[in-house]
């Protein structure tokens, strides 16, 4: 079977618009701008956090690693607290309709996703949580503070809140393992 030149150049132009269709329907899997300026936590970093809960004073040892993933910063970590290992994966997102961070992590201490909400201003970053039930049945909200000291230290600032008032319950140094 003989095709003609004018077919060919049909086919072939049918056929470059449909890759072109196709193509410009792929949604775009890169991290957007808000995410992208999270980059100063992009590594491996350690940290010994001193907690205060319960009136019992602690250290707690962690070890993070933090990627881009698609649209999003994922961050892994392991808490060793008085020998209970506690892991975490959180996902980081930006919700351009309401002009904030959302994350969403999943840990080995509770049934339920620990869902955030918060803001980057400079290099310091504010997430609170919604009511989250960390296993003992009584919903907790925190808020988590990570301010870049440098391109190598990142402090941390855990806080839960107590009635109206927010109580510091853990702080330290992240150093990042070049």
């Amino acid at each position: 079977m003989v095709i003609s030149t004018m077919k060919r150049l049909t086919l072939i132009f049918s056929t470059i618009v449909l890759a072109a269709l196709c193509i410009a329907q792929v949604p775009n899997l890169e991290a957007p701008a808000e995410v992208k300026k999270l980059d100063w936590l992009i590594g491996d970093w350690s940290a010994t956090v001193k907690m205060s809960m319960q009136g019992m004073d602690f250290e707690t040892k962690y070890t993070m690693k933090n990627e881009f993933d698609g649209q999003f910063l994922k961050s892994t970590t392991l808490m060793d607290m008085m020998g209970a290992k506690m892991t975490e994966s959180m996902y980081i997102g930006w919700n351009s309709t309401k002009k904030q961070y959302d994350s969403w992590a999943f840990t080995n201490f509770s049934p339920d996703p620990r869902i955030e909400h918060g803001t980057l201003t400079g290099d310091k970053m504010v997430m609170v949580s919604e009511p989250w039930n960390v296993g003992d049945g009584a919903p907790t909200i925190g808020r988590g503070t990570m301010t870049k000291k440098s391109a190598t230290e990142i402090h941390f600032l855990l806080e839960f809140k107590e009635g109206d008032k927010w109580v510091k319950v853990g702080e330290g140094t992240f150093t990042k393992k070049v």
